[in-house]
C-alpha cells in the first residue's frame, strides 16, 4: 500500500507539473541531511583555509598580546601571515591580569587606542578590563586580515640552507595525547616566536645548536622598568629568518620579568613587524 501511495503521489507531481523541491517529501530529506551540510560547509572553510595558508610571509607561533600585535600590523601592511597558538583560547596571559583579577595596565595607551580599547588613567599608568583588551586585540587582528588557527602546534621548524623557512605543525590535542600521528609543514620567509616565558621556537633550535644559547633560555628576576625597556629594545631577527617578540625576548636575553603590565608586549609585537615589513617590502 505505502508503494502504491509513493507512486500515485509521483504521478500526481508529473500530471500537476510540482517543482520536487515544493514537496513536502524533499523538505523532509533536507532536515535529514542538515547536519551533513552544516559539516561540509565547516570542512570546506577550514580546508580553504589552511590550504591558503600552508605557504605565507610569516608564521607567528604563540598568540599572546605580542603575537596578535604583529599580526595585526603585519596584515594591515598586505603581507601574508598566519598565527598558530596551541590552546582553545587566544590572548596568552592577558585573561587573568594578575592572579586571576583580571585588569591590566601599560604605561600609555597608543596603541590600544588603535585597537579601540576602553582605558583609565591612573599615577601615570592606563588600565584596562583585560577581557575586552585580549578580545579587541584578536577582533581587530582577524578583521585587518590576519589568520589565526587555534589547536595548532608548532612541534619543530624547518631549516634549509642555514635559514629557518617554516614550522612543523601538529594538532594539539593530539600532541597532548601523545599519540604517534606525524604532523604537517607550513611555510614562510619569515617566524615569529611570541610563545612567551618557554620561546618554544627559539628551544627547538638550542636542542640542535646549543651553542647558539650557551646560557639557557629563561628570563630574570622581576624588575618593570628594566624589562619593558629591554623587551622592545631587543626584539629582532636572532637567527637568519627567525625573529624573537614579547616574553620570549625576555627568556632568550635573560632580561627580568615584568608582570602584568602589557605596554612593553604591544610594542615588541609592533616593532617586529615594522622590522619584517621593511625586510619583505625592500
Amino acid at each position: 500500500m505505502l508503494i502504491q501511495a509513493l507512486l500515485l503521489q509521483g504521478v500526481l507531481f508529473v500530471y500537476n507539473k510540482i517543482p520536487l523541491a515544493q514537496t513536502g517529501l524533499f523538505r523532509e530529506r533536507e532536515k535529514e541531511m542538515i547536519e551533513t551540510e552544516i559539516s561540509r560547509a565547516i570542512i570546506e572553510e577550514y580546508n580553504r583555509k589552511l590550504t591558503g595558508h600552508l605557504v605565507n610571509d610569516v608564521v607567528i607561533v604563540g598568540a599572546g598580546p605580542a603575537g596578535l600585535t604583529a599580526g595585526y600590523y603585519l596584515a594591515k601592511a598586505g603581507i601574508k601571515t598566519a598565527l598558530i597558538e596551541r590552546k582553545l583560547s587566544i590572548g596568552g596571559g592577558i585573561w587573568g591580569g594578575a592572579a586571576g583579577f583580571n585588569v591590566i595596565v601599560t604605561q600609555d595607551d597608543e596603541i590600544p587606542n588603535e585597537f579601540g580599547i576602553t582605558s583609565k588613567k591612573q599615577k601615570g599608568l592606563s588600565v584596562f578590563d583585560s577581557i575586552e583588551f585580549a578580545a579587541a586585540l584578536a577582533y581587530q587582528a582577524k578583521k585587518a586580515g590576519l589568520e589565526i588557527f587555534n589547536l595548532t602546534e608548532a612541534e619543530d621548524v624547518i631549516i634549509k640552507k642555514d635559514a629557518v623557512e617554516g614550522v612543523v605543525v601538529n594538532h594539539s590535542p593530539i600532541t597532548i595525547a601523545g599519540l604517534h600521528v606525524d604532523p604537517y609543514c607550513i611555510a614562510a620567509k619569515c617566524i615569529i616566536d611570541s610563545t612567551g616565558h618557554p620561546a618554544e621556537v627559539v628551544h627547538m633550535l638550542r636542542k640542535r645548536k646549543s651553542e647558539l644559547f650557551p646560557e639557557g633560555i629563561q628570563e630574570g628576576f622581576m624588575d618593570v622598568e628594566k624589562a619593558e625597556a629591554g623587551v622592545v629594545e631587543k626584539t629582532g631577527e636572532i637567527f637568519p629568518g627567525l625573529y624573537i617578540a614579547g616574553m620570549s625576548v625576555c627568556a632568550v636575553y635573560g632580561l627580568p620579568r615584568m608582570g602584568p603590565i602589557f605596554g612593553g608586549m604591544l610594542k615588541s609585537g609592533k616593532k617586529v613587524a615594522g622590522m619584517i615589513i621593511k625586510k619583505i617590502q625592500s
